[in-house]
């Protein structure tokens, strides 16, 4: 089978700056943030979401005194010596869906774009549900999505005019999935491409030599983050585990994909952490789910 028989739809919503790293680069930005190759839009890779699954689940499960084989029967086990098996979970990118800037009629205002809105519905499709949304701006335009808006808006430094879209292209079935927003506008893939290339967070770091009590030599760096507020969203499939002989349920049988799909869900219910310096307080997200089957 080459999905699970048990299907969820994720959204993070950032409480705070996100910082899922891309390596070093000799450009301006030393440690730049994971980036889609043909788009640049920023993203985090499936591996780094399904060890913070991992790492969360396993914290949650031990917290509650649940069985400790858990986290090798549902997210795999590879050794050198012994059994390996896959795990029963298979995560996807977490992708970018709406991107906030700064803009004249509020703090900040969340952007996205057709090709993301359209990306966004092929994925939901795979879920058996359907959203009708518009796909049409100008290149200098803009379309309000949730919130009023005046004729003209100023989104960082780029000016963008209002355009009054046919009520057919769109309806309120995308607004569900906007709760945590309060002002959102559908602007054009070159102006969004523009606004996530120049627009994420900047900061400087550097490591204090304990002697001199100043920076050390060489050491000042700038880090790239997603800005707190982004939203983004994944999808995760979820099949029985594939543990040999398996006992991981409570009755020593095997867990049932509803059953994977119930113990992470549960697990993850509120927030999750992804990315790196989480002890400062970085990569803290909401979490939503989405149910489906297949």
């Amino acid at each position: 089978m080459l999905w699970g028989e048990e299907r969820r739809f994720c959204f993070l919503y950032a409480l705070t700056p996100i910082h899922a790293g891309a390596g070093q680069t000799l450009k301006a930005v030393d440690l730049p943030i994971q980036r889609e190759r043909h788009t640049a839009w920023p993203m985090v890779q499936a591996s780094g979401i399904k060890g913070a699954l991992r790492d969360w689940c396993e914290k949650a499960w031990k917290n509650n005194g649940l069985n400790e084989d858990l986290v090798e029967c549902i997210f795999g086990r590879t050794v050198e010596e012994g059994d390996n098996w896959a795990g029963a979970v298979t995560v996807t990118d977490a992708r970018l869906l709406l991107f906030p800037v700064r803009a004249n009629v509020a703090p900040f205002v969340h952007v996205t774009c057709p090709a993301v809105l359209k990306r966004f519905k092929e994925d939901l499709a795979l879920l058996g549900q359907e959203v009708k949304v518009t796909f049409e701006v100008e290149r200098e335009g803009f379309v309000p999505l949730k919130g009023g808006f005046p004729e003209k808006i100023i989104l960082e430094d780029m000016p963008v005019n209002r355009e009054d879209q046919n009520s057919s292209n769109s309806d309120d079935s995308f607004n569900s999935y906007l709760d945590q927003v309060e002002k959102a506008v559908l602007v054009s893939d070159e102006v969004f491409g523009y606004l996530v290339r120049t627009a994420t967070e900047v900061q400087a770091h550097i490591a204090i030599d304990d002697d001199t009590g100043t920076a050390k030599d060489g050491s000042l760096r700038y880090q790239e983050y997603l800005p707190a507020d982004s939203v983004l969203y994944f999808l995760a499939f979820f099949s029985e585990d594939r543990k040999p002989n398996s006992k991981c349920k409570e009755q020593g049988t095997r867990l049932l994909a509803n059953d994977v799909a119930n113990l992470v869900t549960q697990a993850v219910s509120t927030h999750l952490q992804i990315g790196g310096d989480f002890t400062l307080g970085k990569g803290i997200c909401k979490v939503n789910w989405l149910g489906g089957k297949r």
